[in-house]
């Protein structure tokens, strides 16, 4: 059975069994990703938040801050 793309749901040339380390295009904690959505850069639909921020982060209103903070710096 065929990975999935989790940006736009295309399947993608790997199977569910092949280990991560031999795939291109999975991002851990994000999961499979196609080519397309892997090398777009105007399209993302997703950004990663590293784990730390949300832990040393305890209040959600300036989570949100840090949150969106990351977001532009990707757009750019």
């Amino acid at each position: 059975m065929k990975e999935h793309c989790v940006s736009c749901g295309v399947e993608t040339a790997y199977d569910i069994s092949t280990h991560i380390d031999m795939r291109n295009g999975y991002i851990e904690g994000l999961g499979q990703l196609c080519v397309r959505c892997y090398n777009s850069t105007k399209e993302r639909n997703h950004i990663i938040v590293p784990e730390s921020i949300i832990v040393m982060t305890p209040n959600n209103s300036e989570l949100g801050s840090k949150v969106r903070e990351l977001y532009y710096e990707t757009k750019d």
